[in-house]
């Protein structure tokens, strides 16, 4: 199975996943998903992360189709067909595995349970809907317009500060970036947002700032001005040099 698939899977099924695991395996369930964001274009890193993806499954009953048929599958060849997913579709996935309710919590309506495919757009696009997920949550950090080029607020170069394209707002810069006295880009934010191309892959870069870096213990964009800015820099050159970008 296609690790995109296994994340479409697993987030249409949330709901039972919550019914069926209790709070510490559920909790056990969402770190070893957690693990696909570490394996960088390893497929290798990555087949060991589904494999601890499912084994922590193991609580599933018999009766819950797919999900089950995968703890009685071939290990090996589950290993050795496993693809590297897309930051974006992990994130995705985990931002909809986390906000699952518990048991006892209000479920769904009947009218989004009624047709399972109309209700969650993963199920009909798998990669499309989490990548525009993840898109979203990214457009929702405090940003500003984006500045012209050549002024000093773009930077010197078109990868000095991330710019996202909002399907409403049109271009947008994310405000972290910014010194918040003097209003131009933040040194540190131009020299990592150079390093993760920003101008080639804007999504990325906002990525890697907004979302939990297991290494440096929290989001980047949070951690500007509390951590060394080397230390800052040293973790997205370790994930260009990890992911060969």
């Amino acid at each position: 199975m296609d690790t995109h698939e296994l994340l479409a899977l697993l987030v249409r099924h949330r709901e039972q996943l919550r019914q069926w695991l209790d709070e510490d395996q559920y909790r056990h369930f969402l770190a070893m998903t957690e693990r696909l964001r570490e394996v960088g274009d390893d497929p290798e890193r990555a087949g060991m992360a589904v494999m601890a993806i499912v084994r922590a499954l193991w609580p599933v009953p018999d009766e819950a189709g797919v999900l089950a048929e995968l703890l009685h599958a071939d290990h090996r060849s589950i290993v050795t067909a496993t693809t590297v997913p897309t930051p974006e579709a992990v994130l995705a996935a985990l931002e909809e595995l986390y906000a699952a309710p518990a048991a006892g919590e209000p479920d769904r309506t009947e009218a989004e349970t009624a047709d399972p495919i109309a209700a969650d757009p993963v199920a009909a696009d798998p990669v499309a809907a989490v990548i525009a997920a993840a898109r979203r949550r990214l457009l929702t950090v405090p940003s500003r317009a984006a500045a012209p080029a050549g002024s000093p607020a773009a930077g010197d170069g078109p990868a000095d500060v991330i710019v996202l394209a909002d399907p409403e707002d049109g271009p947008r810069s994310p405000e972290f970036q910014f010194d918040p006295d003097t209003g131009q880009p933040r040194d540190i934010v131009v020299r990592i947002n150079r390093i993760l191309l920003a101008d080639r892959d804007p999504w990325g870069a906002a990525d890697w700032w907004l979302g939990r870096n297991s290494w440096l213990g929290g989001p980047p964009a949070s951690l500007l001005g509390r951590v060394p800015d080397d230390r800052l820099a040293y973790a997205a050159l370790a994930l260009v040099e990890e992911g060969g970008r």
